[in-house]
Protein backbone atom coordinates (compact mmCIF):
# COMPACT_ATOMS: atom_id res chain seq x y z
CA UNK A 1 0.00 0.00 0.00
CA UNK A 2 1.50 3.86 -0.93
CA UNK A 3 1.25 6.04 1.82
CA UNK A 4 -0.47 8.89 0.48
CA UNK A 5 -0.73 11.69 3.55
CA UNK A 6 -3.60 14.28 4.06
CA UNK A 7 -1.90 17.01 2.44
CA UNK A 8 -1.79 20.01 5.49
CA UNK A 9 -2.73 23.85 3.91
CA UNK A 10 -0.70 25.56 7.11
CA UNK A 11 1.97 28.86 6.49
CA UNK A 12 4.68 29.15 6.58
CA UNK A 13 5.73 25.23 7.11
CA UNK A 14 4.18 22.30 7.85
CA UNK A 15 5.21 18.92 5.57
CA UNK A 16 2.69 16.40 5.02
CA UNK A 17 4.68 13.32 5.81
CA UNK A 18 4.88 9.59 5.81
CA UNK A 19 8.36 8.85 5.82
CA UNK A 20 9.48 10.88 3.04
CA UNK A 21 6.84 10.87 1.40
CA UNK A 22 4.74 12.81 -0.51
CA UNK A 23 3.61 16.28 0.21
CA UNK A 24 1.71 19.48 -0.83
CA UNK A 25 1.08 23.01 0.86
CA UNK A 26 -0.51 26.26 -0.44
CA UNK A 27 -0.18 29.81 0.14
CA UNK A 28 -2.20 33.27 -0.75
CA UNK A 29 -1.40 37.08 -1.01
CA UNK A 30 -3.25 39.98 -1.83
CA UNK A 31 -2.62 43.51 -1.57
CA UNK A 32 -3.31 46.59 -4.01
CA UNK A 33 -2.36 47.16 -6.88
CA UNK A 34 0.92 48.70 -7.76
CA UNK A 35 0.59 52.35 -9.09
CA UNK A 36 2.60 53.52 -12.09
CA UNK A 37 3.32 50.22 -13.24
CA UNK A 38 2.98 51.09 -16.92
CA UNK A 39 2.47 49.01 -20.00
CA UNK A 40 4.92 46.49 -18.76
CA UNK A 41 2.98 45.37 -15.79
CA UNK A 42 0.57 43.43 -18.58
CA UNK A 43 3.30 41.12 -20.16
CA UNK A 44 2.61 37.89 -20.18
CA UNK A 45 6.36 36.58 -20.32
CA UNK A 46 7.52 33.80 -22.52
CA UNK A 47 4.97 31.42 -23.94
CA UNK A 48 6.64 28.22 -23.77
CA UNK A 49 5.55 25.42 -22.28
CA UNK A 50 6.79 21.85 -21.44
CA UNK A 51 4.87 19.07 -22.25
CA UNK A 52 4.46 18.12 -18.39
CA UNK A 53 3.71 22.19 -18.05
CA UNK A 54 1.05 21.93 -20.64
CA UNK A 55 -0.56 18.63 -19.12
CA UNK A 56 -0.68 20.63 -15.66
CA UNK A 57 -2.29 23.64 -17.19
CA UNK A 58 -5.17 22.00 -19.36
CA UNK A 59 -5.74 19.47 -16.20
CA UNK A 60 -5.94 22.79 -13.75
CA UNK A 61 -8.44 24.43 -16.56
CA UNK A 62 -10.48 21.00 -16.76
CA UNK A 63 -10.67 20.86 -13.26
CA UNK A 64 -11.94 24.78 -13.00
CA UNK A 65 -14.43 24.47 -15.42
CA UNK A 66 -16.70 21.69 -13.17
CA UNK A 67 -18.32 23.34 -9.44
CA UNK A 68 -16.82 21.00 -6.77
CA UNK A 69 -16.46 20.69 -2.98
CA UNK A 70 -13.16 21.78 -1.64
CA UNK A 71 -13.59 20.42 2.02
CA UNK A 72 -16.88 22.21 3.06
CA UNK A 73 -17.24 24.99 0.58
CA UNK A 74 -18.68 24.77 -2.61
CA UNK A 75 -16.80 26.27 -4.98
CA UNK A 76 -18.41 27.14 -8.77
CA UNK A 77 -17.02 26.56 -11.89
CA UNK A 78 -14.67 29.32 -12.72
CA UNK A 79 -12.81 30.69 -16.03
CA UNK A 80 -9.92 29.36 -17.70
CA UNK A 81 -6.82 30.98 -16.22
CA UNK A 82 -4.28 32.14 -18.93
CA UNK A 83 -0.46 31.05 -18.93
CA UNK A 84 1.72 33.58 -17.53
CA UNK A 85 5.81 33.23 -18.93
CA UNK A 86 6.91 35.48 -15.82
CA UNK A 87 4.73 33.31 -13.22
CA UNK A 88 6.25 29.87 -14.71
CA UNK A 89 9.62 31.16 -14.62
CA UNK A 90 9.61 31.33 -10.84
CA UNK A 91 7.41 28.33 -10.56
CA UNK A 92 10.25 26.51 -12.20
CA UNK A 93 13.11 28.09 -10.47
CA UNK A 94 11.11 27.30 -7.24
CA UNK A 95 11.46 23.77 -8.11
CA UNK A 96 14.66 23.41 -8.69
CA UNK A 97 15.64 25.52 -5.98
CA UNK A 98 13.33 23.16 -3.40
CA UNK A 99 14.81 19.73 -5.03
CA UNK A 100 18.50 21.18 -5.10
CA UNK A 101 18.58 23.11 -1.18
CA UNK A 102 16.60 19.65 -0.22
CA UNK A 103 13.66 21.79 1.61
CA UNK A 104 9.79 21.90 0.78
CA UNK A 105 7.88 25.43 1.39
CA UNK A 106 6.47 28.86 0.80
CA UNK A 107 9.44 30.41 2.54
CA UNK A 108 12.67 29.66 0.82
CA UNK A 109 15.79 28.82 3.10
CA UNK A 110 16.98 32.92 2.46
CA UNK A 111 13.46 33.97 3.94
CA UNK A 112 11.81 34.67 0.46
CA UNK A 113 7.95 34.52 0.00
CA UNK A 114 5.67 33.90 -3.10
CA UNK A 115 5.11 37.21 -4.10
CA UNK A 116 9.12 38.45 -3.93
CA UNK A 117 9.62 35.44 -5.95
CA UNK A 118 7.17 35.89 -8.68
CA UNK A 119 8.14 39.79 -8.90
CA UNK A 120 11.88 38.89 -9.32
CA UNK A 121 10.72 36.67 -12.52
CA UNK A 122 8.70 39.66 -13.43
CA UNK A 123 5.68 39.45 -12.55
CA UNK A 124 4.91 42.54 -11.58
CA UNK A 125 1.54 44.96 -11.10
CA UNK A 126 -0.37 42.29 -9.48
CA UNK A 127 -3.53 42.48 -6.68
CA UNK A 128 -3.50 38.70 -6.20
CA UNK A 129 -0.86 35.89 -5.36
CA UNK A 130 -0.91 32.19 -4.85
CA UNK A 131 0.66 29.44 -4.42
CA UNK A 132 0.22 25.05 -4.65
CA UNK A 133 3.55 23.12 -4.16
CA UNK A 134 3.23 19.44 -4.28
CA UNK A 135 6.50 16.90 -3.74
CA UNK A 136 6.52 13.29 -4.39
CA UNK A 137 3.80 12.72 -6.69
CA UNK A 138 3.62 11.10 -10.23
CA UNK A 139 2.99 13.70 -13.14
CA UNK A 140 -0.49 12.29 -13.75
CA UNK A 141 -1.09 12.53 -9.70
CA UNK A 142 -0.50 16.05 -9.08
CA UNK A 143 -3.59 18.35 -9.95
CA UNK A 144 -5.47 15.16 -8.42
CA UNK A 145 -3.72 15.70 -4.92
CA UNK A 146 -4.19 19.54 -5.06
CA UNK A 147 -7.93 18.73 -5.53
CA UNK A 148 -8.20 16.06 -2.73
CA UNK A 149 -6.64 18.79 -0.21
CA UNK A 150 -9.76 21.24 0.50
CA UNK A 151 -7.03 24.74 0.58
CA UNK A 152 -5.33 23.51 -2.72
CA UNK A 153 -8.56 22.90 -3.92
CA UNK A 154 -10.03 26.14 -2.90
CA UNK A 155 -6.59 27.88 -4.18
CA UNK A 156 -6.92 25.85 -7.38
CA UNK A 157 -10.92 27.02 -7.95
CA UNK A 158 -11.07 30.25 -7.03
CA UNK A 159 -11.68 33.26 -9.08
CA UNK A 160 -9.10 35.50 -8.16
CA UNK A 161 -6.62 34.33 -10.00
CA UNK A 162 -6.51 35.14 -13.78
CA UNK A 163 -2.65 33.83 -14.67
CA UNK A 164 -0.55 30.89 -14.35
CA UNK A 165 2.30 29.41 -14.44
CA UNK A 166 3.23 25.85 -13.69
CA UNK A 167 6.45 23.92 -13.27
CA UNK A 168 7.20 19.73 -13.38
CA UNK A 169 10.58 18.77 -12.15
CA UNK A 170 11.91 14.96 -11.91
CA UNK A 171 15.18 14.60 -9.93
CA UNK A 172 16.41 11.54 -8.27
CA UNK A 173 18.27 11.62 -5.24
CA UNK A 174 16.47 14.74 -4.13
CA UNK A 175 14.20 14.25 -1.11
CA UNK A 176 10.62 14.17 -3.20
CA UNK A 177 12.05 13.25 -6.45
CA UNK A 178 9.08 14.84 -8.06
CA UNK A 179 8.26 18.83 -7.46
CA UNK A 180 4.98 19.99 -9.16
CA UNK A 181 4.61 24.32 -8.52
CA UNK A 182 1.60 26.50 -9.47
CA UNK A 183 2.36 29.97 -9.00
CA UNK A 184 -1.11 31.95 -9.41
CA UNK A 185 -1.74 35.60 -10.17
CA UNK A 186 -4.12 38.33 -11.25
CA UNK A 187 -3.31 41.83 -11.86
Amino acid sequence: MTCRPLPLLLFPLLLAACGSGPAVESAKITQPAPTGTGASSRDPGDQTQSAAEAQLLRELNAARAVGRTCGDRFMPAVGAVTWNGSLAKSARAYAQDMATRAFFAHTDPDGRQPQQRAEAAGYVGWTAIGENIIGGYDLGEMTAGWLASPGHCEALMSADYKEVGVAFLNRPGSPYVTYGVQEFGAR
